[in-house]
């Protein structure tokens, strides 16, 4: 029998009962293990959470996955149904520490309740308004983390649904030196956003059902509240959402990958498709899954949702045709801090990072060494219009540790090109033309003023 699930937005008392009731079938058997109710100081509150420990790193060092509950929500709920129930499992198999935070009461201010949320980006929310500072205690539990188990620091994650997926949002644009790649769930950027840009590019995934007309509208619109006004804030579309990500993080504004997934359970009345958008700055990818007839739920095969209290809750319908957080997990794992572009040179053992400052500009640093290499340059490439020189002195191995500042460029299939001055080696970030993972070029490319191998292509 699936276990019964409560809404992540607070329902009715009796509601709750009646959900509770249901709940017959105790917890599966796990490895690992949870330590609850944690316990961090933090900006002047007790900030609680809870930590499941695998019981194994891998050689590596653990990943770590933040799972943020939904609005109205608690740290104490999330992992009980839906496709976030199957987190431990996947943490059982890949040696993922999972830390599951609380929020905070917007009415009480209490940190150790059962009714919280987190303090996403919506500034124009009043009834959900918290103040709490939810990214200073994300970075503060990844330190705890570091400092008590061998976690990769460069395979931090997040996730969550709803409220708790806007709050991946905001670890996206204001953790972006710590998190690695977010996991969103029936969430939507805010309309009126009280956050910046991220200033560094972190790949997103994005799950959304398209009859969600309510409590995060497949079109954009209020963030409803019971009483049907709009003092939860307001969202944009989600294809919305979809596209600001795509164009920030200069991925490719075609799907290079697109799966119809079979429909495993005719009866939810609802499908799922995705689409994968890649190519972008350091290596960023924007994975879109549309769920076709779903409502404010999680899809998930194993964790069903009875159906009679989704529509009690006026929740819709939950999929059952993928498992939403392996699908979730399948792609923050492709993903790390410190991972190249597609077809950085071989010969130099280093990293371009290149960062949006904001401003119209971009940032470039160069942390490695040049291998073989006396000297490297950096230049900006187009297949069609060639090379401009951006970096060709002191050169690549010389902004190890600090920076290059250049315009963003306008032009297709643009990407950063790290080329040895003896034109032995070379290699590309980014992408062909035709959106293919662009390899080191055979001859090499030659620097400007030279015949140009890679334009000629």
């Amino acid at each position: 029998m699936p276990p019964c699930a409560r809404s992540d937005r607070r329902p009715a008392r009796a509601v709750a009962a009646l959900a509770a009731a249901c709940l017959l079938a105790g917890p599966a058997a796990r490895a690992g293990t949870w330590l609850e109710d944690q316990v961090l100081p933090h900006d002047g509150l007790d900030r609680r959470f809870r930590v499941y420990d695998p019981g194994f790193a891998p050689p590596e060092g653990m990943p770590l996955v933040f799972v943020l509950h939904g609005g109205g929500g608690s740290m104490a709920s999330v992992t009980d149904n839906g496709t976030m129930a199957e987190w431990p499992d996947i943490a059982d198999e890949y040696g993922i520490l999972l830390i599951v935070p609380n929020g905070v009461n917007p009415a009480t201010g209490d940190p150790a309740g059962d009714d919280q949320n987190w303090n996403d980006c919506r500034a124009d929310a009043p009834a959900v308004e918290t103040g709490a500072d939810d990214v200073g205690f994300v970075s503060a539990l990844i330190d705890r983390a570091a400092a008590r188990w061998p976690i990769d620091p460069a395979r931090v994650y997040a996730t969550g649904a709803s409220n708790g997926g806007m709050m991946s949002y905001r670890l996206a644009f204001e953790l972006s030196d710590r998190i690695a790649a977010i996991a969103a769930f029936i969430a939507n950027l805010p309309a009126d956003s009280e956050c910046g840009e991220p200033e560094h590019s972190v790949p997103v995934f994005i799950c959304n059902g398209d009859a969600e007309d309510d409590y995060m509208p497949w079109d954009g619109g209020c963030v409803k509240a019971a009483s049907g006004t709009c003092r939860r804030g307001t969202v944009i579309a989600a294809e919305a959402t979809r596209d600001w990500w795509i164009a920030h993080l200069n991925t490719t504004r075609e799907p290079t990958d697109m799966t119809a997934f079979p429909d495993l359970d005719p009866s939810d009345g609802s499908t799922v498709e995705s689409a994968l958008h890649d190519g972008g700055f350091e290596a960023a990818e924007v994975a879109f899954y549309r769920v076709h007839g779903g409502g404010h739920t999680t899809p998930s095969i194993e964790h069903h949702r009875p159906a009679w209290l989704l529509a009690l809750l006026g929740l819709g319908s939950q999929n059952h045709d993928i498992e939403g957080a392996r699908e979730a997990w399948a792609f923050l794992a492709r993903h790390r801090l410190d991972e190249p572009g597609a077809g950085t040179a071989p010969g130099i053992a280093g990293f371009l990072r290149v960062a949006r400052t904001g401003d119209g500009q971009l940032r470039l640093t160069f942390s490695g060494d040049c291998g073989s290499a006396a000297r490297s340059a950096v230049y900006r490439g187009d297949l069609v219009a060639g090379w401009d020189s951006v970096a060709p002195e002191p050169g690549a191995c010389d902004l190890a540790g600090h920076e290059a500042l250049v315009p963003e460029g306008t032009r297709p299939a643009e990407f950063f090109v790290v080329v040895p001055h003896d034109g032995v080696t070379e290699g590309s970030y980014g992408r062909e033309s035709d959106g293919t993972p662009r390899p080191p070029a055979t001859p090499a490319c030659l620097p400007p003023g030279e015949p140009d191998a890679c334009a000629a292509r």
